[in-house]
């Protein structure tokens, strides 16, 4: 861990990611998310949208789905040489209509080698175990409108993220009703990552294309764009996601808060899965988690009262649903982000300051046979800058950014964690400070201390991986720390 200051201190810096990622509690998901193409949207801000219980997109397009017989003697699931397309689907009632295709002609989407909806190359991986031969049980006989014979009772339907399911779907069929020439209905349970897997070990890191992130603006005129890493170099996993807002709020007694953002985003996912020892009560080991890099600067103008809990200004929510390849299936990650500005104080203050953050953090649940599961939380680095500011009054200011994040396997698993470095900025009196040389002017005093905090809890629902069930939620271990940054008093 590395936690830095550089130049004058930050005057606040609260990022919080809180991961609410099973399917009980993780956002709900957003409609019409092709996997082919996630859309940006930078339309003025509108009330979030939630799916039906049911969707039919019967005219959209969708990414093909593998057929697999269930994995046995501990090898991988057996490709049946058919893929199909889920067009419709209801996961509450497990109904659901795939349109059929013929065997060995449509492209397996586990095959290409994908690991997002927007078919980037993926970052090195590393697997092990036989893949499934697509083709090694096709019937040269069969035909598209065969589709008893395409989809069977008990075997698994693996599905990237389409239309009708937008966070990808993973599913054993229970039932199966022939409906038309080219679809059928079926009914079908939730599978486990370990009846597609069996013995297959992978380990993989993605950066998430951030191009593929679909953005819903929660803030009128919020632009949306593009930027390069610093050292990033060319193409598409060097890009972080830009965000940039300027708004006013209204505060308790009629005054208003002017405020101003930019947020640079460079999240990414993190899935291993270890099924060698399968047959000798379960899988080894299995991972799920995710990493945020971002950089944010702030403006912030406003006279401020006393308040119990900071002022917080939804700005944008994001979602993505990357799919990795193991053993030639898709594994579909969904990653959800909602980002805040955050200001407040608790007596009156006046302030006009602008401020910037980097930092890198990441979250994981992990587990062990033998162990169980546990939970990791990397502080990783934070980097506060110089503060350019005015601020009179005698008050504790608390100002900042919050990012509210699930992560999930085919919306099902959840670790939640919250990771909030901030700042406290006590003023007594007057304080201007400046950047360009200038020494401070403080009429009084003046101290801050930064800090992070990271806490966070596993969901008990993590069934879909194939490992025991947790009694209850698994708490992350408390982290916190503070630090002093020089602070000033009497009169310069």
């Amino acid at each position: 861990m590395s936690i830095r200051s550089r130049a004058l201190p930050a005057l606040a810096t609260g990022l919080l990611l809180t991961a609410t990622g099973c399917a009980a509690s993780a956002p709900a998901a957003e409609p019409a998310l092709a996997a082919a193409a996630l859309t940006t949207e930078t339309a003025p801000a509108a009330p979030a949208v939630t799916a039906p219980s049911s969707t039919d997109t019967r005219a959209a397009a969708a990414p093909t789905a593998a057929v697999a017989a269930p994995a046995t003697a501990g090898k991988p699931a057996a490709g049946t040489g058919r893929t199909v397309s889920l067009v419709a689907y209801d996961p509450a009632s497990g109904r659901a209509t795939l349109r059929t295709g013929n065997p060995g002609h449509a492209k397996n989407p586990g095959s290409t080698g994908s690991t997002g909806s927007t078919g980037k190359t993926p970052a090195p991986s590393r697997t092990t175990g036989a893949p499934h031969d697509p083709d090694a049980t096709a019937s040269a006989s069969a035909s598209a409108s065969a589709a008893p014979d395409t989809v069977r009772t008990g075997q698994l339907i693996a599905s990237p993220p389409t239309p009708a399911a937008p966070r990808g779907a993973l599913v054993a069929v229970t039932g199966v009703q022939k409906t038309a020439d080219d679809e059928v209905e079926v009914t079908t349970r939730p599978a486990e990552v370990a009846e597609l897997l069996g013995a297959t070990a992978t380990e993989q890191h993605q950066a998430i294309d951030v191009h593929g992130i679909r953005v819903q603006p929660l803030v009128k005129d919020l632009k949306v764009g593009f930027t390069t890493r610093p050292g990033g170099g060319n193409g598409s996993a060097s890009a972080q996601l830009s965000l940039d807002a300027g708004t006013s709020v209204p505060l308790p007694g009629g005054a208003k808060a002017d405020l101003a953002a930019g947020i640079r985003l460079s999240p990414s996912v993190d899935f291993s899965y270890d099924g060698r020892g399968i047959l000798k009560g379960g899988i080894e080991k299995a991972r799920v988690g995710f990493g945020l890099g971002a950089h944010a600067d702030w403006k912030v103008g406003a006279t401020l009262a006393a308040s119990p809990n900071p002022l917080r200004v939804p700005l944008a929510k994001l979602s993505a649903s990357p799919v990795l390849t193991v053993a030639g299936f898709p594994v579909v990650v969904n990653l959800d982000l909602t980002c805040y500005l955050t200001v407040g104080a608790d007596g009156k203050l006046t302030v006009e300051a602008e401020q910037d953050l980097d930092g890198a953090w990441s979250v994981h649940a992990d587990y062990a046979k033998g162990k169980g599961w546990t939970t990791t939380a990397d502080p990783g680095t934070t980097t506060v800058g110089p503060v350019r500011a005015k601020l009179s009054g005698d008050a504790t200011l608390r100002t900042g950014l919050t990012a509210e994040a699930s992560v999930g396997l085919y919306d099902t698993v959840g670790v939640a964690a919250s990771v909030e470095p901030y700042l406290h900025t006590r003023v007594a009196g007057s304080v201007t400070l400046d950047t360009t040389g200038k020494p401070p002017h403080v009429e009084g005093s003046w101290t801050n201390t930064a800090g992070l905090d990271i806490n966070g809890r596993l969901y008990a629902q993590i069934k879909i991986l194939g490992t025991p069930l947790l009694k209850a939620d698994l708490p992350l271990p408390a982290f916190h720390r503070e630090w002093p940054l020089p602070s000033l008093s009497t009169t310069h």
